[in-house]
């Protein structure tokens, strides 16, 4: 569940810079979205595996 939560946190700061950077041109902050949604996918797909 931890994982989940912090992979929505860095969607929403994600979006929060492309919604700041947009509109004022932001280069920096559509690069920093682009970083934090590639976290979110990150960590949303990287499951630990279990060794047996």
């Amino acid at each position: 569940m931890k994982r989940i939560t912090v992979a929505l946190l860095f969607l929403l700061a994600a979006i929060a810079c492309y919604v700041f950077g947009v509109p004022v041109g932001g280069a920096f902050f559509l690069a920093l979205g682009v970083v934090f949604e590639g976290i979110f996918w990150v960590k949303l797909f990287n499951r630990k595996r279990k060794s047996a």
